[in-house]
């Protein structure tokens, strides 16, 4: 087989644009002339490529849960690739996720194989043309620092609890600066977050109602463990620190706390063309761009 999609990868089978981004993938690969099969059942077929939508997480548990690191484990022990697709990291200004992350081996930025190294910038053009999006100048100035906070159990976590995060990066702040700390939850989840609440300085940001651009609009600087959140803040010209160097803005962020005391000087123009080289419509997946695109690399 060279191609197996699983959609019992997710949780549920019914019909959801998770099923269309999956059903494309397979499409455009058969196009491209490639023996696809669409496995619905809880079971490991041999194959080439294995394509499953999302990636295990050490906290999550669930029968698709299971399969994707079933999946991971044969594939590496039958030197097979796995495929991951992944939210946007555009998701801030693309609501409705029409561009997807695609990469081979996983979903962390520094040791997956997303074929975009030293792209162009025509990718780039395409999709910001299309969204609307656009690279603003770096900012030296601000009246508060904004804590990008994370869902609680996600592989990007890596682990870490996003609570505990935010309580160690609002004491090394406190070191250096005075200045109040928004904290930004994750919007798609509700978490506990009395015990922030209660540190002087600190607001809690309504991230349900209250966009990112919004938060970031006076934000002096922002701090990101491992999320795609930390892309706003380097397009909307925020110096960033960053914890993980996973993170797809490690190369263009701070990694320790002179990023509050020094402005971002990083160069941003091959990272934001590289970035936007990882992304692609359900549409160009139907056509086989895609798996034309990854083909050389399942050899």
């Amino acid at each position: 087989m060279d191609v197996v999609v699983y959609f019992s990868s997710l949780q549920k089978q019914t019909p959801s644009r998770k099923i269309d981004v999956l059903a494309a993938f397979a499409e455009g690969a058969r196009r491209c002339g490639a023996n696809v099969t669409i496995q619905t059942k809880n079971e490991i077929l041999p194959a080439r490529l294995a394509v499953i939508l999302g990636w295990p997480s050490p906290l999550q548990d669930g029968p698709n849960i299971r399969l994707r690191a079933a999946v991971v484990k044969q594939q590496k022990k039958t030197n097979g690739h796995v495929m991951a697709i992944d939210a946007s990291t555009f998701k801030f200004h693309d609501n409705e996720g029409k561009y997807l992350r695609y990469s081979l081996g996983g979903v962390f930025y520094d040791t997956s194989e997303y074929a975009n190294k030293f792209s162009t910038p025509e990718r780039w053009n395409h999709i910001s043309q299309d969204l609307g999006l656009a690279m603003k100048p770096w900012r030296f100035e601000g009246d508060h620092i904004l804590l990008l906070m994370q869902r609680d159990g996600g592989w990007s976590m890596k682990g870490l609890n996003p609570i505990l995060w935010a309580m160690q990066k609002y004491h090394e702040i406190r070191r250096y600066s005075e200045l109040p700390i928004v904290v930004r939850p994750h919007p798609g989840k509700t978490i506990d977050l009395s015990v922030l609440e209660q540190l002087p300085g600190v607001v809690i940001s309504d991230s349900k109602r209250v966009s990112i651009t919004q938060d970031l609009e006076r934000a002096r600087a922002a701090f990101v463990f491992n999320s795609s959140s930390g892309v706003a803040s380097i397009l909307e010209g925020v110096p960033l620190i960053v914890d993980d160097q996973s993170s797809v803005c490690w190369h263009v962020a701070h990694h320790d706390m002179a990023g509050l005391l020094a402005p971002s000087t990083f160069n941003r123009e091959q990272w934001i063309w590289d970035l936007a080289a990882c992304h692609w419509s359900d549409e160009e997946s139907s056509r086989g761009l895609i798996y034309r695109k990854f083909e050389p690399y399942l050899n």
